[in-house]
């Protein structure tokens, strides 16, 4: 099997996925981490994620798909995903698009853990 582009952690109840890729254009690897991530939500009932973005430097429109996808799916069972350390000209994609109303944003991991302080 090919090694993951993903790490999944443990803290405090939530899991948190951080992404290992610079560049996310390539459309086999954003489908394998949209398998993963939704794997998480779908098949073990995760509902406090957060994906962490920071190695992060280009993200396609793929991507912020698999992303919208997977908050629904989460949302559907009473979770929330939140997507920490996105540089500021990634997340204006969200901004422009508007689904920064949609998705929940973090400026790093210690910053998305509060957002599950319900």
């Amino acid at each position: 099997m090919a090694q993951s582009n993903l790490i999944i952690n443990q803290s405090e109840g939530v899991t948190v996925a951080t992404l290992r890729v610079a560049s996310l254009i390539d459309s086999p690897m954003i489908e394998s981490i949209g398998n993963e991530l939704n794997a998480l939500v779908d098949e073990q009932a995760i509902t406090k994620l957060i994906v962490d973005f920071r190695a992060v430097g280009f993200l396609s429109s793929q991507m912020i798909s698999v992303l919208v996808t997977l908050q629904k799916k989460s949302k559907a069972i009473g979770g929330v995903v939140v997507l920490a350390g996105m540089r500021p000209n990634l997340k204006k994609v969200f901004e422009i698009t508007k689904l920064d109303k949609l998705l929940v944003f973090a400026k790093d991991e210690k910053d998305a853990m509060t957002k599950f302080k319900w």
